[in-house]
């Protein structure tokens, strides 16, 4: 039986996806249990607009993420942060502060997009990791005292 699945299924498929299973596990256990719908030919529609839309919205994120990259590497961020005589930061400076750094300036990233080597506590330039996928990008950083 031909079913369109609603949640990743192990050693079936993942979301949306279109698989053949046997008739008795798709009435009995897939369909039951929400996590698949039979293939009729209005699901079928329905998931490939859905598939259209995934598709169209991956592009527009990888086109934004070339933009960000590109904004984030010809200006340096500049980060306020407390510190002690040692030039210590009291708290770590953390992706969510990246990306406040960032809206300040007119660039919207998503904080799950920032990657660190190590966590920043001290005052100066810093290289910072945007990715996005299998996208890569780093730009500098720079944590000042307040």
């Amino acid at each position: 039986m031909k079913v369109i699945l609603l949640q990743d299924v192990a050693k079936i498929g993942r979301k949306s996806d279109l698989v053949v299973v046997p008739d008795g596990y798709a009435l009995n256990k897939l369909i039951p249990m929400k996590m698949a719908e039979p293939a009729t030919a209005n699901n079928k529609k329905r998931i490939d607009k859905l598939h259209a839309e995934v598709e169209l919205s991956k592009l527009a994120d990888e086109s934004h993420f070339t933009l960000a990259l590109k904004a984030l590497t010809e200006t340096k961020l500049k980060i306020e942060a407390d510190v002690n005589e040692k030039g210590h930061t009291f708290k770590a400076v953390n992706a969510q502060d990246v990306a406040l750094a960032g809206k300040a300036i007119g660039v919207k990233i998503d904080s799950n997009m920032i990657s660190f080597e190590a966590p920043i506590k001290e005052i100066g330039e810093h290289e910072v990791e945007l990715v996005l996928g299998e996208k890569r990008g780093k730009f500098k950083i720079e944590v000042i005292k307040k």
